[in-house]
């Protein structure tokens, strides 16, 4: 097994900010296959869940309440338990006091089944999609970050400075904790299918890794990526290990 290939950059515009980067998987031909062979999604044992098998923690309190405004735009057009939800509301609070978005069937709220009219999937990023927009604009970030995974580290440089140091990757089976293994619609360290896209990570989640970092420091990813893919080796096909 090989190990992963890193590259760490520094913003140009805040010298005490420092990203890492997993080029192993930036570079890789991963695309989400919902619906489209997915483990966890319709056609392997009647399952239409995938990833929404789980309610969506909220970053911050800008998160959760943009996400409540979208029940009324969605309305009952795009948002199968539409009714469940302006009665009920969307949020469940969990034992430690931590709040996601509730659960209806085995499913979060804002999942659409199979025999939906718009068909099974996100009813946030069907919305999104229909628009011509990104889902980046209307999903809790815990959504539209998945797969690729950010930890934020800090400590004091040398001239007594803050340095924050932001780790961009993407989630493994154990970075999920405890039953992480059990995980059927987890895609990016054993299924091939999912490593068929037409661009790689960097180019196809150009929008979400730039929402993770900074315009500046996406555009240095960016150059450095371009010159080792042309200089180097050709796009990895297979998962990351």
């Amino acid at each position: 097994m090989l190990d992963r290939e890193w590259v760490s950059l520094t913003d140009p515009e805040e010298p005490h900010d420092r990203y890492l980067f997993d080029v192993s998987f930036l570079t890789s031909s991963y695309s989400c296959i919902y619906g489209q062979g997915c483990p966890g999604t319709a056609g392997i044992e009647g399952d239409d869940r995938g990833c929404c098998r789980f309610g969506a923690h909220f970053v911050d309190d800008e998160d959760r309440d943009r996400t409540i405004e979208m029940v009324d735009v969605l309305g009952p057009e795009y948002m199968q338990r539409h009714a469940l939800a302006s009665r009920r509301g969307i949020i469940a609070t969990e034992s430690d006091g931590s709040e996601r978005t509730r659960m209806v069937e085995g499913a979060c709220i804002f999942l659409n089944r199979t025999g939906w009219t718009r068909g099974p999937g996100c009813a946030l990023h069907q919305y999104a999609v229909d628009r011509g927009e990104h889902p980046v604009d209307y999903k809790p970030e815990v959504c539209w970050l998945v797969p690729l995974r950010r930890e934020i580290e800090t400590d004091v440089a040398d001239d007594g400075e803050e340095r924050v140091t932001t780790v961009v990757t993407s989630y493994d089976r154990g970075a999920w904790g405890p039953g992480g293994s059990d995980f059927a619609w987890w895609c990016t360290t054993d299924d091939d299918r999912a490593y068929g896209g037409t661009e790689p990570v960097y180019r196809s989640m150009r929008r979400e890794l730039t929402e993770m970092t900074t315009p500046a420091v996406y555009a240095e990813l960016v150059r450095y990526l371009e010159g080792r893919m042309t200089s180097r080796r050709l796009l990895p096909l297979m998962p990351p290990t």
